[in-house]
């Protein structure tokens, strides 16, 4: 297996490398896997190329991380020419941010260049893809491959698009612009919280034998909101339950084919045997 990996701009050449080499591998019918695991990417592709990738049976390749605050993977729902010269600022502070963490120094100069208004600016537009259903798909950019969903929580895996940017607008409603930037710089941080979360029990009391509900509340206090808070909560809980069906729904229709198929062989068995003494 090749893994391809990293972290935001950078992750998109991680995403397209790994794109030039299932294109290489699948003619050569290799038995070499391709997975690409992104941090905090941003969004690479307009509808039609996921929908290109799940024609060619490679959505499986593409992982995508997202922490619950991350502005990164939201930035291109906003137009590209409001985001130019706070983008350039942002690079730059997060470039040596990287290597040398220093959180207060970025937040300072953030709020220096009036970054509040930035950030409204790119939360707006999120809410605006996330509430027109048809309208947000001839966007210049949209979700490739499963996304998880981490928080200090735990983390969630969508895969369904639609999903993807209402859970991306949802976690993004009740942070501050602050928070949001210095949340990219913090995978590490997530990365090593998350098999803890595997050995966590998490109390549910209140329900109970397992039930959707109970799946439901789990999702949500995984993804850092809070179950409690109805604003938020009922709209996400909408969210994971269309996301459920139209996983779903697939999975379906492949079962009543297979169930179909299974009653028409015994038939052509039949077909095939009684031809045989004709031949």
């Amino acid at each position: 297996m090749i893994i391809l990996t990293g972290h935001s701009f950078g992750a998109t050449t991680a995403s397209l490398t790994a794109l030039w080499l299932l294109s290489r591998l699948q003619p050569a019918a290799s038995p070499i896997s391709v997975l690409c695991l992104t941090f905090g990417t941003p969004l690479l592709g307009n509808a039609s190329l996921p929908r290109a990738i799940l024609r060619e049976r490679w959505g499986g390749s593409f992982c995508n991380v997202v922490s619950k605050l991350d502005v990164v993977p939201r930035l291109f729902f906003a137009p590209l020419a409001s985001l130019a010269p706070q983008l350039h600022l942002l690079l730059q502070f997060w470039q040596p941010a990287t290597a040398s963490p220093s959180l207060e120094q970025l937040v300072g100069e953030l709020r220096k260049q009036n970054f509040d208004e930035f950030f409204s600016n790119i939360k707006d537009c999120v809410k605006d893809a996330a509430q027109s259903e048809g309208g947000a798909k001839n966007s210049l950019f949209w979700p490739l491959g499963s996304y998880l969903f981490c928080s200090e929580k735990g983390a969630i895996c969508l895969d369904n698009a639609m999903s993807v940017i209402k859970v991306m607008h949802l976690m993004l409603e009740t942070v501050s612009p602050a928070s949001s930037f210095e949340d990219h710089l913090k995978y590490g941080y997530y990365t090593g919280l998350l098999s803890s979360q595997f050995l966590k029990r998490i109390n549910i009391s209140g329900l109970s034998e397992p039930s959707y509900e109970a799946g439901a509340f789990l999702a949500l206090q995984s993804s850092g909101i809070d179950p409690q808070d109805d604003n938020i909560s009922k709209p996400a809980k909408d969210c994971l339950q269309m996301a459920w069906r139209m996983g779903r729904a697939p999975n379906l229709n492949n079962a009543h084919l297979a169930i179909r198929l299974s009653k028409i062989t015994p038939c052509r068995a039949q077909l095939e045997w009684y031809k045989g003494p004709l031949r």
